[in-house]
């Protein structure tokens, strides 16, 4: 991992931290595996705990979910819900692919 993810990391942690009040747990992303492969950040909750909230849409806590995707927007990040159980955060990049200036 390099000096930039794991700062790209702790602003992330940051940002989440600030909006949900509190601390999270959450892990490195996976390097193989079928998820959060390419993420910077795997956020692990529970249900409906109080991260969850934050990033599970089956919480319904909607005004919480664009909450923190707008700060995480602001910082380049958003974040995807996954399971109940995790969700993972990513940078924000431009779709270039198949896009002309047509």
């Amino acid at each position: 991992m390099t000096d930039t993810q794991l700062q790209r990391m702790a602003q992330a942690a940051a940002v989440i931290r600030r909006v949900v009040g509190h601390d999270f747990r959450w892990e490195p992303p996976p390097s193989t595996g079928r998820y959060g492969h390419g993420s910077l950040m795997i956020l692990l909750h529970d249900s409906c705990d109080p991260l969850a909230a934050y990033v599970n849409y089956d919480c319904q806590q909607y005004a919480k979910i664009e909450q923190l995707s707008d700060a995480l927007s602001d910082i380049g990040l958003f974040v995807e819900d996954c399971t109940g159980d995790y969700s993972a955060v990513y940078e924000k990049t431009p779709i270039t692919e198949g896009v002309s200036d047509a």
